[in-house]
């Protein structure tokens, strides 16, 4: 990490200090070592950052839309923070040949399984694209969910610093059972890990699995 990187973290840090009020002793419960996938609920473009800062000295590496790159300064974030860049509609190859690197060398692949932010704070259907990254990894998944910072845009305007609440979930496993990977493996993958997302949030945030959380689990086990 250069001199300028360490600058910018700590600069961002205490942004993220006086403009949220977080809990972000609740990240220490995330272990220290060891590959995994971090799952998280996509409200707003703040929580990469905020995942990435107060997760140091612990590596967390997360995806973003490429759109970002096209941004000189953005650019420079992306850079610096190692982020991956995808496409919109989806992962290309290259792209999950650098998830499963991340992986390979010990680090955390931060994942927002719906792909694209929730404009009213609720959780989305989870893409089958991070079911494949799972199947295929093998790795423990652990859920970390947030809430509050969707209220961060009305805050700001009105000098109001923005309550955030972070939960960190039980680890869990993936187990195939033999079963390949088809696309509808992939799809209940993916439902299952959000479900185990959905548990560590209220019930008004569970949006599109709050009917399904007593759905037995099949693909899923908790460590």
């Amino acid at each position: 990490m250069t001199a300028a990187n360490r600058i910018v973290n700590a600069c961002f840090r205490f942004l993220f200090r006086v403009l949220l009020k977080a809990n972000i002793r609740e990240l220490e419960k995330v272990p220290r070592e060891g590959p995994m996938i971090m799952i998280v609920n996509h409200v707003s473009n703040l929580e990469g950052p905020l995942m990435y800062l107060f997760m140091r000295p612990r590596k967390t590496i997360a995806l973003a839309k490429r759109e970002l790159w096209e941004h000189p300064v953005m650019r420079k974030l992306m850079q610096w923070w190692e982020t991956i860049p995808i496409d919109r509609t989806g992962m290309d190859r290259a792209a999950m040949d650098e998830c499963f690197a991340v992986i390979k060398r010990g680090d955390i692949l931060c994942l927002a399984p719906e792909g694209t932010r929730s404009k009213n704070g609720m959780l989305q259907q989870g893409k089958d694209g991070v079911g494949y990254i799972a199947g295929k990894a093998l790795v423990p998944i652990l859920p970390v969910s947030h809430y509050g910072i969707e209220d961060f845009s009305r805050n700001i305007k009105r000098l109001r610093r923005t309550s955030v609440t972070i939960t960190v979930g039980k680890p869990f496993v993936i187990e195939l059972g033999g079963r390949r990977l088809s696309s509808d493996v992939r799809q209940a993958i993916t439902d299952e890990m959000m479900r185990r997302l959905a548990e560590t949030l209220p019930e008004a945030y569970r949006g599109f699995y709050a009917d399904r959380m007593d759905e037995p689990y099949t693909f899923t086990r908790n460590m």
